[in-house]
């Protein structure tokens, strides 16, 4: 920036011209022998935040102490990805000023995986329901086996599974699971959805996503109503808009 500025005074040095600056409607110029050049302003780096309690804060902070000197802030709010940006001044720019991203744990779904790490997975990076419940007890009985044979219809598996000389057990498997994984920020409800589970003949087992990505709309939904409400008073004001 300071290279910038500069190499403008020396082209109005050279040109004999003597420096101006002008404002129009927020927009600073400055004349040079050739005319007059928008000045372009340095722009601070984005604030970073993981939670949508910190995100309404900063944008509070921003607001109440006129830190940017606008009428307005845009928060645009794609799934868990969160932009706030100033609005368009007569130059059609957008400053991105905070963004936040919820911390997110590594949820393995497509993946395969033992028993013991699904498990694990699930009474960690999931939120306690009675669903979550029941599926753990229903797949905890296969850490134990060490072989595999099992009926696949396509729909539900059947598998027998032995350990050592142990007689050979049955077990059905429901393919379909209603859970409620860890996806978004804490401040909000997770959104339960439907998975497809699957083991192999090794005995790992697969969890995969099978609501269509539907979990993001409501994720996004239920993002905006709480900004919606944390921001309410800003909102009315007219001094925040949402969009989502």
């Amino acid at each position: 920036m300071l290279k910038e500025l500069a190499e403008k005074i020396e082209e109005l040095v050279n040109g004999q011209v003597e420096p101006e600056l002008e404002t129009i409607r927020g927009v600073d110029y400055i004349k040079t022998a050739k005319g007059y050049d928008r000045l372009r302003k340095p722009k601070a780096d984005n604030i970073n935040v993981n939670s949508l309690s910190g995100l309404t804060e900063m944008v509070k902070v921003v607001i109440e102490n006129e830190v940017l000197g606008i009428p307005t802030l845009v928060v645009n709010v794609d799934v868990n990805d969160i932009i706030v940006s100033t609005s368009h001044n007569i130059a059609g720019e957008i400053d991105q000023i905070i963004r936040a991203y919820p911390l997110i744990p590594d949820l393995g779904f497509g993946r395969r995986q033992s028993v013991e790490e699904l498990i694990i997975k699930l009474s960690t990076a999931f939120t306690e329901t009675e669903n979550t419940t029941k599926f753990i007890n229903s797949i905890s009985s296969l850490r134990i086996v060490e072989d595999v044979e099992f009926n696949d219809d396509g729909i539900g598996q059947t598998i027998t599974a032995k350990k050592g000389a142990q007689l050979n057990q049955k077990y059905t498997i429901q393919p379909i699971v209603k859970l409620k994984p860890i996806r978004s920020y804490a401040e909000i409800e997770q959104v339960e959805s439907k998975f497809l589970f699957r083991v192999d003949r090794s005995g790992d087992v697969i969890l995969y996503e099978a609501d269509g990505g539907q979990w993001k709309y409501e994720v996004q939904k239920r993002i905006v109503k709480y900004l919606n409400g944390s921001l309410k008073e800003l909102i009315n004001d007219g001094k925040v808009k949402i969009i989502g």
